[in-house]
């Protein structure tokens, strides 16, 4: 998905959404992230101070989620990530956020395109 808005951005294992981590595992690394505050079940948010970002820890079905289940599981196969373009120059500091999540828990981190490759 592109936006002129947001950027989208996936933490996750493989495209397949193969690996699956214990809910508490992934939730104790987002929790130990000083600019992120937890908001719900399995959100988080920024703290103040850090450019607006909305992460979600899901289990999903092949990178779909939204049933409440979805936000109240056993395990975890998807961080999804949404940032604010409204200052460009945050990007880099939302990159490195991500990059730091994805290395404690050895998934990989992308930047979702839209259909047109626009990003």
């Amino acid at each position: 998905m592109w936006s002129p808005f947001y950027w989208y951005y996936e933490i996750r294992y493989d495209e397949a959404y193969s690996q699956k981590l214990p809910t508490r595992v992934v939730l104790e690394v987002l929790e130990d992230i000083p600019v992120l505050q937890k908001k719900d079940n399995q959100a988080f948010c920024n703290q103040e101070g850090f450019p607006w970002i909305d992460i979600l820890a899901v289990n999903s079905d092949n990178g779909n989620y939204g049933r409440p289940e979805s936000f109240n599981s056993e395990s975890v196969n998807l961080i999804a990530v949404v940032g604010s373009k409204s200052a460009p120059e945050n990007e880099a500091l939302y990159m490195a956020l991500l990059t730091e999540i994805a290395e404690k828990i050895n998934w990989e981190l992308i930047s979702e395109e839209g259909d047109d490759n626009q990003e």
